[in-house]
């Protein structure tokens, strides 16, 4: 029986010993990138359409949980009671 040889892993595409901080970065990047798109691109278009800072809070953590944006804002309006257009009550 013929001795198996040993396959030692090629180093090419280790990260850098001091890449902590930057994959913390990168971990926070990617948390803040959606399918609709980046988040600062998201909350101005959300805040031209008249959404609130608490709203606004509430649709990004909806969105980070895997929600679609039209299922985000709807979850938000429901939770403040109000909608951004002339801030009508739901209920």
């Amino acid at each position: 029986m013929a001795a198996q040889r040993l396959r030692r892993q090629s180093k090419r595409f280790v990260p850098p010993a001091n890449s902590e901080g930057s994959r913390q970065d990168r971990l926070k990047d990617r948390s803040r990138v959606f399918a609709e798109g980046d988040w600062p691109s998201i909350r101005s278009d959300l805040e031209l359409r008249g959404w609130s800072s608490p709203q606004l809070d509430i649709i990004q953590a909806e969105l980070r949980q895997g929600w679609p944006l039209q299922i985000a804002e709807r979850h938000a309006a429901m939770k403040l009671g109000t909608c951004p257009i002339g801030s009508r009550s739901l209920g």
